[in-house]
């Protein structure tokens, strides 16, 4: 590729659309209920992102921002395992503290706005502005702006993001209802806010990222897809098309930013994981491998044909805290957390993820992780409190051993598997917070619906339904690049979400740090300058 030496890099307009899904994005832009959409697709260079959603779905965003595999982030996981104590420790958005790829713009000299990313802190360095948990989705980061006035004026002139708590809502017809008409008014809103600074700031480098793709998917999917079980042809509450009217308000308002922006501005339009269906057994784990004999007692044994002495279906445990999130009401969950003071908070949120189970004398645990993909840590000598294993040759074989048990796992009425990959983090990632992530983690197949699993160690298991959201995280990402010099009509491979950060420093003429896990896409390239 050739680097022009001549040119002044351009303006770049960066927007991310948290959790958007590249399935139903192609489809309905295909069918030109998406039109700016469809012209980023025709007119310029587009791929799908291989992602950290397959294993730490709460990294992607952080991932992405920083262009580092997880194990070089502190934190994966706002609950995590800690081997100091063998219990759980709470750790905020302000936990991470690698840079961000604006944090690199800024150090460059270059002027950079920053609208609300997910899941990070404010900026530390920062040559711009920047609005931080004003509408972002499941954020803990402080609410804060740069320059310090500038959120109130926000707030001031278009008012404060409509949604609130995404998850403060039950799966019932009039919450819903307002909940689709909150999030369609948030995305519009979103929209006037970054036209408004993209129109009274200065700025080399304008990202937003739009949270409501993400809510609408988790608390809507069962609408668009008619597998799910709790799908439904009538639509008496007007609810069916909830997520394509939240894409139509998206497209409406990208659109209109990029035409303000401008044609010497680069767009890059981009999303780290997408949504589907939510299938797991990840509540269950801690009970699978007690069963598989990894928690204190020996394994259990089935009988010749692969069930469980009885012959009758195990009903699976509940931890009595979930309980709590299957009868009280989500508006009622978020008074009663927002109630409390922040350490009573967080001893109800250790309570939710480990009940109370002592993981002392366990040779592998479930430990805190996105529902749609299972961890587990194993207790290793050296490394955690009182730990069992070897590290070496022993740790590889109880990875493997466990792996083998959770292939076999089948949905009884299908025969399929239910388990997609399982991933042991030391062969996936690498970097000085290896040791604080999972050991292992079990990405569960979500293609079919399966209310049960058969082990031919253990039997059966039959599950229960301890979420109200129809909708959770698939391992597929996707950018789009537009702009002069951006070859048209040209679909990339074999990359990842950690190339977007080095995308932005290539097309800022920004020399990229060493340790940076990502290579620029080939869309366009100026001179390192700084």
């Amino acid at each position: 590729m050739q680097v022009d030496t001549k040119q002044k890099p351009p303006r770049q307009l960066l927007i991310a659309l948290d959790a958007m899904d590249w399935g139903l994005l192609n489809k309905w832009s295909s069918e030109g209920k998406l039109p700016n959409f469809r012209r980023l697709i025709e007119e310029g260079t587009r791929a799908t992102l291989k992602t950290t959603a397959e294993q730490l779905p709460d990294t992607v965003l952080s991932s992405l921002y920083t262009g580092s595999n997880p194990a070089k982030l502190e934190k994966y996981f706002y609950c995590q395992y800690d081997p100091e104590t063998v219990g759980l420790k709470y750790l905020p958005d302000e936990a991470l503290k690698r840079p961000a790829f604006w944090d690199y713009l800024s150090r460059a000299g270059r002027r950079v706005g920053v609208i609300d990313p997910p899941k990070f802190p404010a900026s530390r360095e920062l040559s711009g502005f920047q609005l931080t948990n004003w509408g972002a989705h499941a954020t803990s980061a402080q609410r804060s702006s740069q320059p310090a006035s500038l959120m109130d004026e926000i707030e001031a002139r278009f008012g404060k993001h409509p949604i609130g708590a995404c998850d403060a809502v039950d799966d019932k017809p009039e919450a819903l209802r307002s909940l689709r008409e909150r999030i369609i008014e948030g995305a519009h809103l979103r929209g006037r806010v970054c036209r408004w600074l993209m129109e009274n700031q200065e700025w080399d480098v304008f990202f937003v990222v739009f949270s409501e793709t993400h809510c609408v998917g988790h608390h809507f999917w069962r609408f668009v897809d008619p597998t799910h079980p709790r799908h439904t042809e009538e639509d008496t509450h007007n609810l069916a098309d909830t997520i394509e009217q939240v894409y139509r308000a998206i497209d409406e308002e990208i659109g209109e930013m990029i035409e303000l922006a401008g044609e010497d501005t680069l767009t890059m339009v981009f999303a780290g994981h997408g949504m589907g269906p939510i299938y797991h057994a990840s509540w269950n784990l801690p009970e699978i491998l007690d069963l598989l004999g990894y928690g204190r007692e020996p394994a259990v044994k089935s009988n010749g044909n692969g069930t469980n002495g009885n012959q009758k279906p195990r009903e699976a445990k509940v931890n009595p805290w979930r309980i709590l999130k299957m009868i009280l009401p989500g508006r009622l969950q978020y008074f009663i957390k927002e109630s409390l003071p922040l350490s009573w908070q967080h001893r109800l949120l250790f309570k939710w993820y480990k009940g109370g189970r002592d993981w002392r004398g366990c040779r592998a645990f479930s430990v805190p992780n996105n529902d749609s993909v299972g961890a587990i840590r194993l207790s290793v000598k050296g490394r955690d409190r009182d730990g069992l294993i070897e590290p070496g040759e022993e740790y590889k074989r109880v990875c493997q051993d466990i792996a083998d048990a959770l292939y076999e796992l089948i949905d009884p009425v299908t025969g399929r598997t239910v388990v997609k990959r399982v991933t042991f983090t030391h062969e996936e990632f690498s970097g000085p917070y290896l040791d604080g992530l999972p050991d292992i983690t079990v990405l569960w197949d979500q293609s079919f619906p399966w209310e049960s699993l058969h082990s031919p160690r253990f039997g059966t298991l039959r599950l229960r339904t301890q979420d109200s959201r129809s909708g959770s995280h698939t391992p597929l990402g996707f950018v789009l690049v537009k702009g002069a010099g951006v070859p048209e009509g040209v679909e990339l491979s074999n990359h990842s979400i950690y190339d977007i950060a080095a995308t932005v420093l290539d097309v800022a003429g920004v020399a990229a740090p060493s340790d940076l896990d990502g290579q620029p896409l080939p869309v366009h390239s100026f001179a390192v300058t700084a």
